[in-house]
């Protein structure tokens, strides 16, 4: 009986390989807002959070790209952050209408809580796999990536 999903076969098809990538995004972000949900902080301003831990500083508009959302989405997470207190934004010395956002004291305090918290679900993503097994898929995921980027499609 055929039930609309691709068979799980030696050589899968682009089908399963796409759901089953989408399934496992899907499952880790569903335990980490769920884990989230405590400090009341999504996982769309907690990946904010950890891409402006990395790099202080970034527009929105980089921002948006870095996170794969739309630049509307970016000002809404950004107005959010900000009304708690937990980013800054100072205008660019480029570009004074270019606001450039960056965490603060209370951002940086929240952030520790927050990767305490989702440390549960980046373990049982961890040991799911032995660490050369992590290394191949991060390995195969990056190639994936690389490919849509030079394709023009990120």
């Amino acid at each position: 009986m055929k039930t609309g999903f691709p068979s799980q076969q030696a050589d899968p098809g682009i089908e399963l390989l796409g759901a089953t990538i989408r399934g496992a995004d899907h499952a880790l972000s569903t335990e980490t807002a769920a884990l989230l949900r405590e400090i009341d902080l999504s996982v769309r301003q907690y990946s904010t959070m950890l891409i402006l831990a990395d790099s202080p500083g970034m527009s929105g508009a980089h921002l948006a790209r870095v996170c794969l959302v739309t630049p509307q989405s970016m000002a809404a997470i950004l107005a959010k952050l900000s009304s708690r207190n937990l980013i800054e934004r100072a205008p660019s010395q480029v570009h004074e209408r270019v606001l450039l956002a960056r965490l603060s004291d209370e951002g940086w305090t929240l952030l520790r809580k927050a990767e305490a918290l989702t440390k549960s679900a980046n373990e049982l993503l961890t040991s799911t796999l032995r660490p050369n097994e992590r290394k191949q898929l991060c390995d195969y995921l990056q190639r994936i990536t690389d490919a849509f980027a030079e394709n023009g499609n990120q």
